[in-house]
Formats: C-alpha cells, structure tokens, sequence
C-alpha cells in the first residue's frame, strides 16, 4: 500500500484537466460522527463537495447537447452521493439495534463510503468487494474516464468557535482505470476558529485581547477516528494563552504543540515521515482599509520535534 500523499501534491500531479464536473456544498444532515462537544451518534448537519476531473473534454456532449458517457452527470452525482449516506442509515436499520440509527462511526467513514460507491475502489484503489458478491461491484464514476476526483466532507456545526470540520480525499487514477495503487491524498481542516488572543506590537494591542482566526490543515490524515475536537482544543489553549506580539511566534507555537499532540497521542498511525501541518493566523482588525492581515506556517510534525530518524 503506497504512503498518503500531501493534498497539494496530488493537485499538482493531476495537472490542469480538460474538463471538471463539480457538486458543490450539497447539503443533508448525518448521526455518528462527533460533534462539536465530542458526542458520538447526535444529528448534525453535512455538506458534500465533489470534483470530478475528466481526462477527455466532453466533445460528445456538448456536440449533441446532451448528457453522453463522456461526461458526468451532475444531477446524477448529487443523488449518488444522498444515495450512499441513505444506504448505510437503512443498513443500519435493518440490523434491529434501534440504540445505533448510523453506521458511520467517524468523518473519515463517511467519506471512504462515499468514495467506495462513487469509484468502486477502496481507499487504497483497490476495488470494492462486497460481503454478498465477490465480483467488483458496478460504480457511478467509471475510472477509466477519470484523472483525479477530490471529495470532502464538511461538518459545518462541528465546531466550538469555528466554521466546521472538513476532511477532503483526493486521488489520480490510472490508465484505463487501473487498479495499481495511485497517488492519493486525505487532508483534515479546522476552518476559522475565532479566538480573543493577546498579540501584537502596538501599546493598545497590549492592553485587550482581539480576535484572532485560526485556521488547521494536517496532511496525509491516516488517523481513523475523530480527534478534531482535541486539535480545537490544543489550539483554542496556545491561542488564549498567547502574550506573543508577532503572528509567526503564535504560529511557531501552535505548530510545536500539534506536533507533540500527534505524536504523543496518535504513534500507532505515525508513517514515520510525520503529518504536514498548515496553520494560517488572521487579524482582522490589523489593517483597518484590509479585511485581514495573515501569516501562514506549513511545517512537517517529525521536522519540529526532530523526530526524523
């Protein structure tokens, strides 16, 4: 099983593609993923954004002006994707225990779901058998047709003081829709957590907190549960703590401290070259005819604990 790679790497393999047919913020609502609060199993609301990059342009279609096989259905795609969700809801169901209404156990099960009936390959690109059928199972997407398909997941209620969790899947796929295993990406997010921070230079930036937004990527996510209520968590307390006056010094710190979370906690999942980690810092209020001034950190979690051997 190849290693995950970077998201932005996976982009940037991909190339620019002729032609991409895209669902955006398609919104429905799901039970067993945490919440903001860390509870398992509560009804919450889930938007799912899909970008499908073709490796042809759709002459055929646009020719005919009509859908052919040489593009995707966007419509289609919609209802594929409420389709999955729905499934495993009534497969859970139908197992009789009315105590677990979802079989989606973290935000990474849903998106591996999703993908595992959009492209009829697994995580790993291998493809999906089923339990009552050893054969492959028929997918919506046809590989083959396909360069890359970047799928996420966004929890928007997910967190405490920010705009929502996400974890984005991004994967090439292989001439004639080869089964080998293909560059592939899984990113987690914590979107614009707004903090009071005691930060900056200025005499008057010394004497009150402001609000300072926060933004968390981790990288080649290969961790299976839900822990992004922890990383608001180690982040919320360096920023709230913070006497720092300079954004890179918060960030350098919020860096050290996710790193040491990882590590400490999540080893087992550690691919040796460790989680890269973006962490942007906004002040709005810094540049009064700007809407924000931002400093952005991509560090490498093993690089700032010197842990590579």
């Amino acid at each position: 099983m190849a290693d995950l790679e970077p998201n932005w790497r996976v982009r940037f393999l991909a190339g620019q593609p002729p032609a991409i047919v895209k669902v955006r913020n398609l919104q429905t609502s799901i039970e067993g993923p945490s919440d903001a609060w860390n509870r398992k199993g509560k009804p919450q609301p889930l938007s799912v954004s899909a970008s499908v990059m073709l490796k042809e342009a759709f002459d055929g279609s646009s020719s005919a002006d009509s859908v052919q096989a040489d593009t995707v259905h966007y419509g289609l795609l919609s209802k594929a994707i409420l389709a999955s969700l729905e499934k495993q809801s009534q497969h859970a169901g139908e197992s009789g225990d009315t105590s677990k209404k979802s079989q989606f156990s973290s935000l990474r099960d849903i998106v591996n779901t999703i993908w595992e009936d959009l492209t009829g390959q697994d995580c790993n690109g291998r493809a999906k058998v089923t339990d009552e059928d050893s054969e492959a199972q028929t997918s919506f997407l046809k590989p083959s047709t396909i360069r890359c398909l970047e799928l996420t997941v966004h929890l928007p209620k997910a967190s405490l003081l920010g705009g929502g969790v996400s974890l984005t899947r991004i994967a090439l796929f292989g001439r004639d829709g080869e089964s080998r295993p293909q560059p592939r990406g899984l990113s987690l997010k914590i979107h614009d957590l707004r903090v009071p921070t005691l930060i900056g230079v200025n005499d008057n930036e010394r004497q009150a907190k402001q609000v300072v937004v926060a933004s968390i990527e981790i990288d080649k996510f290969d961790i299976d549960k839900d822990i992004f209520t922890m990383i608001e968590g180690e982040t919320v307390k360096v920023m709230s703590q913070s006497s720092f006056e300079t954004l890179e010094a918060l960030a350098s710190t919020l860096a050290n401290n996710l790193a040491s979370y990882l590590h400490s906690n999540h080893t087992g999942f550690t691919n040796r070259k460790g989680w890269p980690i973006k962490i942007a810092l906004e002040k709005p209020i810094a540049v009064v005819l700007a809407d924000a001034a931002c400093v952005q950190l991509s560090v490498n979690s093993s690089e700032v604990l010197g842990a590579i051997q």
